[in-house]
């Protein structure tokens, strides 16, 4: 088997960079990519893809690849069908050569930037950049097993994709070999589940179990099949993956006000280990690990199988709508204050939800349980709309609220056929296609109390934008912090909030403005670390700022060493290293090459 002579140059070149600036500094080992001796020989790759449930997915290219001409795989109707689907996100979710933002498919090396863009009018070369060459499209826990075996042996640089819906690259790699675990669709519902290895007598709880390739948008609709319903990803179509990476790096939730965090439901995963061993982990079996996976990040523990988490009651829901705009920055200004001084009371009232701002407007979807919900919430909401109606030069153009019999109803209207929705369009929300940079901060409540809504409010209008997530308390306040591993500032916060370079209003960006634009939120957000440091503030996993210096302070505060330890224990030779994850501080951002003293 061979590579593309556009992917060989990407990884001659990346390699050759990361020698020079190794070899001036210290010692390295790295992993064995296309074109090296040690790299697997074409004999090698048929035996492995002969044990193999399906065959291997050899020579994998970019999805665009099929629109140039002195590609191998060149085809016009291909072609046609593949720019027709370039930002439909569940098409790409199907696809194991395709991330959900194109600039994590770009090797951007500098100035260098190597890429396939679907746009060939001034592109003669489609480049691998980060796309894998080979994937093993598994079925089974066996395949798994032997892709781990396979990689180990022949020192290769493993990732794991489910939906590609990912925001620092993980899931792809430069002259990686990737397991696509997208096809592990299976769901079962219990109505009384009991861990493995429980002692006998413990209560069973409603649960289910999901595949890893399970979306939010399955899950949601097959849990309210069965009039029940979890916490899970907020995402436009859903294209989040319910069971892996959402779950292992904390999952904030719409439901998390109501429900609690991913992770503070998770009673039980299937995990094949770096070893290669088939494991299950929960509060009785493998405990270090079980703690590990509920917000540790993937796949740095191991490749889920399957992950089994609670259901709740599937009660109905009330939504909010909102979207007021300022004629002046100073109008803009009080609208922010207003809502910063009911912000910390309306999620005490019992709502949640999301809330934009950028382009002088603020837009609210909000979430309260009951129709009409608690007559606190109603109260508290109604309080702050009063209040923004008496502000000079603010414009109200939608408030609303909208019954909804259980929260697929909200799910449904709002983010899979935002034809039936309202308030902000979220389909066509960002960061999103076709390019996305984010940076987040976990907000502790003292700094978004009423006393500091003038100065915060003054912070935010001088923000490109943002998308904040009002997804703390009640129980995401109430579980013990030590229970799991994510920052314990998630049980001090009311709102995440996530910084927007792009979107509706705001200039486009290409794959080559994604470098300044990365420098351009870590500063912004400099601000925010300076306010809140770990653990008062953090970073969410799942959200994360490409250019972090202290992430692992900022994702997993003080469990960061007890993370580290079960790591090398687990992973003694690094096969499961990601960007920014444990373990990784020195291998180079494509962990191609680590530095050894």
């Amino acid at each position: 088997m061979r590579a593309s002579a556009g992917g060989l140059l990407a990884i001659s070149l990346l390699v050759a960079s990361t020698q020079v600036f190794a070899s001036k500094t210290s010692k390295k080992t790295c992993k064995c990519l296309p074109g090296d001796s040690c790299y697997p020989s074409t004999k090698q790759w048929s035996q492995f893809s002969s044990t193999l449930s399906h065959p291997l997915i050899a020579n994998q290219r970019p999805p665009a690849s099929v629109c140039y001409p002195n590609s191998p795989n060149f085809s016009a109707s291909a072609c046609a069908t593949a720019t027709a689907n370039e930002n439909n996100a569940i098409y790409l979710a199907g696809l194991p050569n395709a991330a959900q933002y194109v600039n994590f498919e770009a090797l951007i090396n500098g100035s260098s930037i190597q890429d396939c863009p679907y746009d060939v009018t001034n592109s003669t070369t489609c480049f691998q950049g980060r796309v894998p060459p080979v994937a093993v499209n598994v079925s089974t826990v066996a395949d798994i097993q032997k892709t781990v075996k396979f990689a180990s042996e022949h020192n290769l640089r493993l990732v794991v994709r489910n939906s590609g819906h990912e925001l620092m690259g993980r899931s792809l790699g430069v002259g990686a070999l990737e397991i696509f675990t997208h096809n592990l669709q299976d769901l079962q519902f219990f109505d009384n589940f009991v861990p493995t290895g429980a002692p006998r007598g413990t209560h069973g709880q409603f649960a289910v179990t999901m595949g890893a390739g399970i979306s939010w948008n399955t899950a949601y609709s097959e849990a309210n099949k069965h009039n029940r319903s979890l916490p899970g990803g907020l995402s436009p179509h859903g294209t989040v993956g319910a069971a892996g990476g959402w779950q292992l790096g904390g999952g904030h939730s719409a439901l998390s006000r109501y429900f609690g965090l991913g992770v503070d439901n998770a009673l039980q995963f299937t995990v094949v280990l770096p070893n290669g061993s088939f494991v299950t982990a929960n509060q009785f079996m493998n405990k270090d690990l079980f703690w590990s996976l509920r917000g540790g990040g993937g796949p740095s523990f191991g490749i889920v199988v399957s992950t089994t988490v609670k259901t709740h009651p599937n009660p109905p829901y009330t939504a909010f709508f909102y979207i007021a705009t300022g004629n002046s920055t100073e109008a803009y200004i009080d609208l922010l204050e207003t809502w910063n001084k009911y912000h910390n009371a309306l999620s005490d009232s019992g709502w949640s939800g999301v809330w934009p701002f950028f382009g002088n407007s603020l837009f609210l979807t909000m979430l309260a349980q009951g129709t009409p919900p608690a007559p606190a919430a109603n109260a508290t909401m109604l309080a702050f709309v009063n209040a923004t109606k008496a502000l000079p030069g603010v414009n109200i153009t939608t408030s609303m609220s909208v019954y909804y019999p259980n929260f697929q109803a909200f799910n449904f209207d709002n983010l899979v056929d935002s034809s039936r929705g309202f308030g902000f369009n979220f389909t066509a929300a960002v960061p999103g296609p076709p390019h996305s940079v984010t940076s987040s901060w976990l907000l502790p409540r003292n700094l978004t109390a009423p006393a500091n809504a003038r100065q915060v409010a003054e912070i935010y209008a001088n923000l490109t934008g943002g998308v904040a997530y009002m997804v703390g308390g009640g129980p995401v306040a109430t579980q013990d912090p030590s229970t799991v591993a994510v920052t314990p500032a998630w049980r001090n916060i009311v709102s995440d909030l996530v910084l927007l370079p792009t979107g509706p209003g705001l200039p486009p960006a290409t794959t080559a403005d994604v470098p300044a634009i990365r420098q351009t939120l870590f500063d912004q957000m400099q601000t925010f670390r300076q306010l809140a440091p770990p653990p008062i503030g953090g970073q969410y996993l799942n959200e994360p700022d490409y250019l972090e210096v202290k992430w692992q302070d900022a994702y997993w505060g003080p469990n960061y060493s007890r993370l580290l330890s079960i790591k090398k224990s687990i992973d003694p030779n690094d096969l499961l290293i990601v960007r920014h994850g444990v373990n990784s501080e020195n291998w180079d951002d494509e962990i191609i090459c680590k530095t050894v003293s």
